[in-house]
């Protein structure tokens, strides 16, 4: 097991992450006021809205931990928690774990429970390394039995007088499914790390891209051979700009195919008695799209400042090759980062 805690996830309708303090209003609002949300769940409709801020302060408190998992279902469309979905209870001796869920009527039966619940068992499977997630409902409540059935979980059984909720005790109907049976599509394009104790943190990662200079390329080259070139870049606002000239193998792969994996390598120090050295390294996988017009402009310039500090100097010399220069935006769609085992070691 590699716990992680609660990280964001997305889905094409979705933002799940971490709670804050300032979603009380809308959560009292949205489900935890509702009677009808309430009915099958352990916990009674909040009187106030001062209730949920406590619950929130709890759950804020616990993000600390790497093994708590509770999420906010932020709906993009509305920019407003509409519902949560977390891991309630966890077998550690058998790597296992229970999820509960719960959202407002207002967005039942629209298939957004269920496309929440695959991000989290991709999640909980690829890179936590669970190996089983279990949901449980009460006898009263089938609704939310197809939600487990969509996420392809199996009936296990049915435990009578087994729990208790708002409607008193009831009879558990228990669904579960095993990492092995969670389809391979819904798995995601990218394969988890292997090697996850030497991986970098969010902030680590972030401030490699934003320290180097140069990183390495990959592209999907001519007759199926990738082709891997060296380019100097600059990583601005989550996303990486580099150039080229608007002709040869690099610029017609990328308008053939805007996928490309991009590497940089930081900390490159021999060190003799292991017969290795120490590196940080972050790889990128994403898309790139060629700028034109004024993003064009910018990126070149950005990308001018890092050699030369000379605002002038540099809107003169990007003037002058516009015409011949091409730019590109690469928006990393998956970052794995990573040090030597040696760096981990030092860290405890």
């Amino acid at each position: 097991m590699d716990h992680k805690g609660t990280v964001t996830l997305e889905t094409d309708r979705l933002v799940l992450r971490r709670f804050t303090l300032d979603d009380a209003g809308t959560m009292y609002k949205n489900w935890a006021s509702e009677d009808a949300v309430t009915k099958y769940l352990t916990w009674p409709t909040h009187e106030s809205v001062d209730v949920t801020r406590a619950v929130l302060a709890d759950w804020v408190s616990r993000y600390d931990n790497a093994d708590f998992y509770n999420w906010a279902i932020e709906l993009k469309e509305l920019c407003q928690v509409i519902g949560s979905i977390s891991v309630v209870t966890r077998k550690q001796t058998v790597d296992s774990c229970e999820l509960g869920w719960c959202m407002g009527s207002r967005w039942w039966g629209q298939g957004i429970m269920p496309e929440a619940g695959r991000a989290v068992l991709r999640y909980l499977f690829t890179e936590v390394g669970f190996e089983r997630v279990a949901a449980a409902h009460a006898v009263g409540n089938p609704k939310s039995g197809r939600v487990m059935q969509k996420l392809g979980m199996r009936y296990e059984g049915t435990l009578r007088r087994a729990g208790r909720c708002n409607q008193g005790v009831i009879d558990e109907v228990w669904y579960a499914i095993l990492k092995d049976e969670f389809p391979a599509e819904e798995r995601g394009p990218f394969r988890p790390m292997r090697r996850s104790r030497q991986q970098l943190s969010p902030a680590e990662t972030e401030a490699l891209l934003q320290s180097g200079v140069t990183g390495v390329l990959a592209v999907n080259g001519d007759r199926g051979y990738p082709y891997a070139v060296p380019v100097n870049y600059v990583y601005k606002d989550g996303k990486i700009y580099f150039h080229g000239a608007r002709a040869g193998h690099k610029f017609d792969a990328m308008a053939r195919d805007g996928r490309v994996c991009f590497c940089v390598t930081g900390r490159d120090e021999p060190c003799p008695e292991k017969l290795t050295d120490l590196y940080q390294s972050a790889v990128v996988f994403g898309r790139v799209r060629l700028l034109e017009g004024r993003e064009m402009t910018e990126a070149a310039e950005a990308l001018g400042l890092r050699f030369l500090p000379d605002p002038a100097r540099v809107r003169e010399e990007v003037a002058g090759a516009e015409a011949r220069l091409a730019c590109f935006e690469l928006t990393p769609e998956h970052v794995t980062s990573k040090e030597a085992i040696e760096l981990t070691k030092r860290r405890g």
